[in-house]
């Protein structure tokens, strides 16, 4: 699929085969040659993002304009982040401002997954696990870290984003909480990204984005609303963010 960027231009990604080699100063990698080989790397780290949901989201990324901002609301280990700073790195410009905080925090039934990965991995600080992943996979300068909730970050948040991606706190009120914080920053014509919002039966509680999807993901303020796996993608109507902040002069 090529993405549409807010000239209204079609954006061609790269093949989906894929290659990398190592360098001394990282032998686990250092170079991905195309967005598969971040695909591959995303699968390595404990996450949900997979497959289809995986390479749409890197597609994403991909298509933005040069030096486009990133919001990533919930980054625990970095699954999602590896993807979405990946295709920056391939266009070679970009942030991704990865937003959590890094306490294993959210809604009652995730928790305690998050809690049983992090032991599983001997413990320790999450961020310290999220910060080495980005490091092996050779994103770093590509990846600003905000450590702490939602609703605190953007309290003090000035950027206009090209790409919001909310994968945090999946309660009702915490889901509801980030999309209100987070979208008056979205450009007109930006991406809009929710994972965990397939038509299913959901645990109570765990059920936010897919509650968003129905209530808040539709015309007129948002267009090209697509479900690829399990990940709702859809785009802000260019008539729609210029005048939420005005101050930003988007």
């Amino acid at each position: 699929m090529a993405w549409r960027n807010r000239d209204n231009l079609h954006v061609c990604t790269p093949q989906v085969a894929w290659c990398c080699y190592a360098t001394t100063d990282n032998p686990f990698v250092s170079v991905m040659t195309n967005l598969q080989g971040y695909v591959q790397m995303s699968s390595m780290i404990p996450g949900w993002t997979r497959n289809e949901d995986a390479e749409e989201l890197a597609r994403a990324s991909f298509s933005l304009s040069v030096d486009a901002i990133i919001v990533e609301i919930g980054a625990f280990l970095g699954c999602c982040t590896v993807l979405l700073a990946g295709a920056r790195r391939l266009r070679g410009s970009g942030m991704v401002h990865s937003v959590d905080p890094f306490d294993c925090s959210g809604d009652a039934f995730s928790v305690p997954h998050y809690q049983q990965i992090v032991t599983s991995l001997g413990g320790g600080s999450v961020r310290a696990h999220f910060e080495a992943n980005i490091r092996r996979a050779g994103l770093s300068r590509w990846v600003q870290v905000h450590q702490g909730r939602a609703a605190e970050v953007a309290a003090t948040w000035e950027l206009p984003i090209d790409l919001l991606l909310l994968d945090g706190d999946q309660s009702p009120r915490g889901a509801r909480e980030a999309f209100e914080s987070w979208v008056p920053f979205l450009k007109p014509a930006g991406i809009i990204v929710l994972r965990n919002t397939k038509p299913r039966e959901y645990v109570e509680g765990h059920d936010g984005h897919r509650r968003l999807v129905l209530e808040q993901i539709v015309p007129p303020q948002f267009t090209d609303v697509r479900l690829v796996g399990a990940t709702t993608f859809a785009q802000q109507a260019a008539d729609f963010g210029r005048h939420l902040k005005p101050s930003l002069g988007v």
